[in-house]
């Protein structure tokens, strides 16, 4: 798994998700670990400003990725 891919963000937010001991993740908690990863890609990541851009739109589609995962299994 490359950094800064899908899939390295889905693993990054659930990891973060398990630190904090949610035992369910709604899409407003997704949403919230989401700010705290982008802040620390625009504030503390240094690097090419079109990687931080490539970053940035993975770390929005793995947000959305799983949003609409726990959405679909919560009905």
């Amino acid at each position: 798994m490359l950094f800064g891919s899908i899939e390295y963000f889905e693993r990054e937010i659930m990891s973060f998700a398990k630190r904090k001991s949610l035992i369910t993740l709604s899409p407003n908690q997704v949403m919230e670990i989401h700010s705290g990863i982008k802040y620390e890609l625009m504030n503390d990541f240094i690097c090419d400003v079109d990687l931080k851009k490539e970053c940035i739109n993975n770390l929005n589609l793995a947000s959305e990725k799983l949003i609409y995962k726990y959405k679909t299994l919560l009905r």
